[in-house]
């Protein structure tokens, strides 16, 4: 599964600056994106949070798929805007390094968004702290999502 992760990285992000030739085994290579795509169907867990903002969009009347996978069958976003190519991904705690005073997202996260953004238009991330400061109204969280949502250009 790493070995197709770093596959990908190089593909997406290395080929173009800095040309050059791996080489691997074709069978290694067919195991490798097997094993990735496996975890990509096995994996898939929706939290509370990511249904949470699934029923406000559908209060707001915008159009969207729960774990969406990409055209290519690489990454499944938490929820997707097919109206306006956006990934929209809920960050919980573990996309946030622990040790920080301030929240610092981690590489992985970084990367996670790099890729969806070469597959989306737009990537729109919703940290979990910002969402929790919600929990207690309805109508504030409702406000919070649409406030992210105007920032993208979608008035609802």
């Amino acid at each position: 599964m790493m070995l197709f992760h770093a596959h990908l990285m190089h593909q997406s992000f290395l080929s173009s600056r800095a040309p050059t030739n791996i080489s691997t085994p074709p069978w290694l290579m067919v195991e490798a994106r097997e094993a990735w795509m496996s975890q990509l169907h096995d994996d898939v867990t929706v939290s509370r949070s990511q249904q949470e903002l699934a029923q406000i969009l559908d209060k707001l009347g915008v159009r969207h798929e729960v774990e969406h996978v990409t055209d290519d069958g690489y990454f499944s976003i938490d929820i997707y805007l097919p109206d306006h190519d956006i990934a929209v991904e809920f960050d919980g705690p573990s996309h946030y390094y622990s040790n920080s005073d301030s929240p610092l997202r981690t590489a992985k996260t970084e990367l996670r968004d790099l890729f969806l953004g070469q597959r989306c238009a737009k990537v729109l991330t919703v940290p979990w702290f910002e969402f929790s400061k919600f929990n207690a109204s309805a109508v504030k969280r409702t406000l919070y999502v649409r406030e992210l949502l105007a920032k993208e250009g979608i008035i609802v």
